[in-house]
């Protein structure tokens, strides 16, 4: 495999706050299809050779995405990355997810979101260690911040119904108006609730074609309307054929 990614999800990395810690390692030239996940991440991109940085450190900041980028790598390229749990990003970041919708901020301009950042990208002696400095300032970073508590169980209720409980029912349930449940949900994830539902569809639909089930099949598990319409979802958001997956790294989290 020319590529190598791998997922951490150990529960001492703060779990409320951090969804995994993950890296990759790109043993050819070649490129990634990153696809759209709902989530912000914070990356430190690397030479390596495999197992400890090599040169100088570069800062990425990631936000939510509505659609696939491809990501072109070189040989000995490495990446560590904290994902952080839908919500999360606000406090963490201490910026506005809507604001780098569909972006990734590199290198002074990650940096100018606060000069605290800098201490990532200091030399490390190994991936592991730089993975536990990047855990540990994201953990810290959010036991500053102030999180909302009735809208992180609002975004926890999209992902466990599978985006199919609509925002009434789900500003219903949390007795507040849609209004007020629409925006509070956009604050803090930078997508508003249809939009993260429809990401949310396309994970659980991509799960179960990975899994063997067929597209009729899985269209109507996923909740869409009909095959047709799995079909334009996976084109827009992944630039892919759901009846000829290709072999894709999919996001870890729960759906």
């Amino acid at each position: 495999m020319q590529h190598f990614y791998q997922e951490d999800h150990r529960t001492s990395w703060h779990p409320f706050a951090i969804e995994t810690v993950w890296r990759s390692y790109a043993r050819c030239d070649g490129e990634h299809r990153v696809l759209p996940d709902g989530r912000c991440d914070i990356i430190l991109r690397f030479a390596s050779d495999g197992v400890k940085p090599v040169g100088d450190i570069a800062l990425r900041i990631a936000g939510p995405s509505t659609r696939f980028h491809i990501v072109p790598l070189t040989a000995g390229t490495a990446f560590i990355g904290v994902r952080f749990r839908p919500g999360m990003a606000s406090g963490i970041l201490g910026i506005d997810p809507g604001a780098i919708l569909n972006r990734v901020l590199t290198d002074d301009e990650a940096l100018a979101v606060h000069p605290e950042f800098a201490a990532l990208c200091q030399p490390a002696d190994s991936i592991d260690a730089l993975a536990r400095r990047l855990a540990l300032f994201v953990a810290e970073r959010f036991s500053a911040s102030q999180i909302d508590p009735l809208t992180a169980a609002m975004i926890n209720m999209l992902h466990v119904t599978g985006g199919r409980i609509p925002i009434a029912q789900l500003a219903r349930v949390h007795q507040l108006s849609v209004r007020t449940a629409r925006r509070r949900i956009t604050q803090a994830t930078g997508l508003g609730p249809k939009q993260l539902a429809a990401i949310i569809r396309f994970h659980r639909a991509l799960r179960l074609r990975r899994a063997g089930v067929g597209c009729a099949h899985a269209s109507v598990e996923a909740g869409y309307a009909d095959q047709a319409h799995m079909t334009r979802n996976f084109r827009q958001m992944g630039g892919i054929s759901p009846a000829n997956m290709p072999d894709l790294v999919l996001a870890g989290f729960d759906m």
